[in-house]
């Protein structure tokens, strides 16, 4: 039987923060997929308010424990909007330049070994912004520039020949979407915003040649 495991790493997307049913995206979107013809076994590698300066220390060794010879072990990454949060008192978390350098780094590393999926960034939550996720921190997010890093997220994964899932046009077109935005935790969208997540990455073709259909 297909022993197939999939680490999903990145940041508060991934680990699906924010969400009443506590499943994410990526609960919702293993479900759709469940099967007793073979054995899916996933992992959340989300660790909420993650850049891409820490998740590239951390993923190799993190996906590595997990996944076992002989198993079918792919990798699914998504990150990027804790690199555009602008600190007050600080600036922005991870620069443009080098949240690219860093990404490009992790995903042609992964590739090299494993088959990989790139999720793109979602949208800013500018309806909360500024956030204060403690106390004598806040945060602001603008949208362009969240904008700008999926664009050039895009760029690279088409340059190193990964798919690439663009979430964040289908998104920032969705009234729903953004209205899910203010019904979370005031920094993530809430259960509903995470099916919608898991509807696009679940009708995606590249996803779905994972499991033959």
């Amino acid at each position: 039987m297909r022993d197939l495991r999939i680490c999903f790493v990145g940041d508060s997307y991934i680990n699906g923060s924010g969400d009443e049913r506590c499943l994410g995206w990526i609960g919702r979107l293993c479900e759709k997929r469940f099967s007793r013809d073979f054995r899916l076994t996933f992992y959340d590698l989300g660790i909420r308010g993650a850049t891409t300066d820490e998740i590239k220390e951390r993923w190799h060794q993190e996906c590595r424990t997990r996944f076992p010879d002989g198993a079918d072990n792919r990798i699914v990454f998504q990150f990027g909007i804790n690199d555009v949060a602008e600190i007050k008192g600080e600036g922005r978390r991870v620069e443009e330049k080098a949240s690219v350098r860093n990404a490009v780094q992790m995903i042609s590393e992964a590739a090299q070994s494993f088959p990989v999926l790139w999720v793109g960034v979602p949208p800013a939550n500018v309806a909360c912004s500024p956030m204060r996720p403690s106390e004598g921190l806040e945060i602001e997010f603008q949208q362009e520039t969240a904008i700008s890093l999926n664009q050039r997220y895009a760029e690279a994964a088409s340059s190193l020949g990964v798919p690439y899932l663009d979430i964040q046009s289908p998104l920032l077109s969705s009234q729903d979407y953004m209205h899910s935005l203010t019904r979370g935790d005031q920094m993530h969208c809430d259960g509903h915003g995470y099916a919608m997540i898991a509807d696009l990455v679940d009708s995606w073709t590249a996803w779905s040649d994972w499991f033959g259909r």
